[in-house]
């Protein structure tokens, strides 16, 4: 909480160091906020606008779809109470979802 926040903070200052959180940190949060803030407001997905970036770039969306069929990716598969197995599947063209008990 705060609490700990504040310590290390006035620890590090006395320490002459960086504190586990610092400004950049917070500059971070409020972007986020900021964007959640007018998502709620539009309806729609906002991005995070940030003018300052510290972190990696160039990155890439890594997929963990594991391939079921030829048409579908397992997203999860399950037990059901009544002891059959359930799998939760996606269409690859389609991203919809369905179920499949076997």
């Amino acid at each position: 909480g705060y609490t700990n926040m504040f310590i290390d903070m006035f620890n590090a200052i006395e320490q002459r160091k960086q504190p586990n959180e610092t400004f950049y940190d917070g500059y971070v949060v409020n972007a986020i906020i900021d964007a959640a803030y007018k998502s709620a407001k539009t309806k729609q997905w906002e991005p995070v606008k940030l003018d300052i970036w510290r972190g990696q770039t160039g990155l890439t969306k890594g997929s963990h779809l594991v391939s079921y069929d030829e048409d579908h990716y397992l997203i999860k598969e399950e037990m059901t109470h009544f002891g059959t197995k359930k799998l939760i599947l996606k269409n690859k063209q389609t991203g919809k979802i369905s179920e499949q008990i076997i």
